[in-house]
């Protein structure tokens, strides 16, 4: 269900909840604690309201020490918006890699963690509380009913008002949404998962049963796959290093190496320009594209951006008004260029060939 406001932005409910939030939020992972970088987040988050975002996202180990959250915290308030207009979100399980060795309680999703950590950012975010709190990754080492029951405690506690997760498994979610069903606790009503153009079986396959059994939101990251589908990285001219374009880490994550490297670069050059060609008949760049077809997607509750200049959230607000007019045989033309959906189904005449004994059913 969509709500129209006057000015360009959507807004849609947040899975099965009663929450609306507009359909691009505002992110940025790489934050200073800076009297420069606080002005230009100042100008960013009031560019933000006037365009009508109301989503906010954040986490513990978003810039040093939690400088984003920091930041984040004082642009809200010298906005002098009222705490009704604005969603923000953090998400929980580590507070630096550091921290994952030298100091074993600071991280994870233990009891003690998850309540030390939101008392933490609350009072880096100058909050009483936020709308939802993320358990950030899966936490193998804790017991389920241990994170559902700190959950509880905190909802409780009026520190959040709901719980979400991000990057957990289908199985993951399950497994919680049964110890929620046996405690009587409230179910995240969200998963923060990597989805674009590039990537997209765990959203669109694994996840496909949770969006239909159990209405789950989505809070949408990565929908310009770090920088790659911009097209800036194809520049010849485009220096990575010192950037947070540069390591394997982010190589990993948003699969540079496989559509930049030397055997791959000509292909995804061609693939680009059919994209071109597909945004130049909405007068949309390849990333504004990018959005688009990602918020075309009924599944997708907003879609988290890295807005961290003024001109990244002006460049988001066109996809809101234009990925209405993508139609059927724009998105099959996209994934002729693409060449990355998922295979959906099983071909059963070479299933009995091809598939190894271990994955047949008989």
């Amino acid at each position: 269900m969509v709500e129209k406001a006057s000015f360009p932005m959507e807004y849609r409910y947040l899975g099965n909840s009663g929450l609306k939030v507009s359909a691009i939020a505002y992110g940025d992972m790489i934050s200073q604690e800076t009297e420069e970088y606080q002005q230009k987040t100042q100008e960013i988050i009031n560019k933000c309201f006037e365009a009508g975002v109301n989503f906010f996202d954040s986490a513990e180990f978003y810039g040093e020490n939690g400088a984003h959250e920091k930041v984040l915290g004082k642009a809200l308030k010298a906005s002098g918006k009222q705490r009704s207009e604005y969603v923000v979100t953090t998400k929980l399980y580590f507070t630096d890699i550091k921290a994952l060795v030298h100091k074993p309680n600071a991280s994870g999703l233990s009891r003690k963690h998850l309540l030390e950590g939101l008392n933490k950012s609350l009072t880096r975010l100058q909050l009483d509380y936020v709308d939802i709190v993320y358990c950030s990754r899966p936490d193998p080492t804790v017991p389920m009913d241990e994170v559902v029951l700190s959950m509880k405690h905190l909802m409780e506690k009026n520190k959040t008002l709901y719980w979400a997760t991000s990057e957990w498994s289908a199985a993951e979610i399950i497994h919680a949404y049964w110890m929620c069903e046996k405690y009587g606790v409230p179910k995240p009503i969200a998963e923060q998962v990597q989805y674009n153009m590039l990537l997209r079986d765990r959203f669109e396959v694994e996840h496909a049963y949770l969006f239909d059994k159990y209405n789950l939101g989505t809070t949408t990251w990565g929908t310009l796959s770090g920088g790659l589908l911009t097209g800036k990285l194809l520049d010849e001219s485009f220096d990575r290093k010192g950037t947070r374009y540069e390591g394997p880490f982010n190589d990993h994550i948003y699969q540079f190496a496989r559509y930049l490297g030397p055997d791959n670069i000509e292909s995804t050059k061609k693939m680009f320009a059919g994209l071109a060609e597909v945004g130049n008949e909405f007068g949309l760049t390849t990333a504004e594209l990018a959005i688009a077809w990602a918020l075309k997607n009924k599944n997708v509750s907003t879609a988290v951006l890295g807005l961290s200049k003024p001109s990244h959230l002006e460049s988001a607000l066109k996809p809101v008004r234009a990925y209405t007019k993508l139609t059927k045989e724009h998105e099959e033309k996209i994934d002729s260029i693409l060449k990355t959906a998922p295979d959906y189904g099983i071909n059963w005449k070479t299933f009995s060939e091809k598939t190894p004994r271990r994955y047949k059913f008989y």
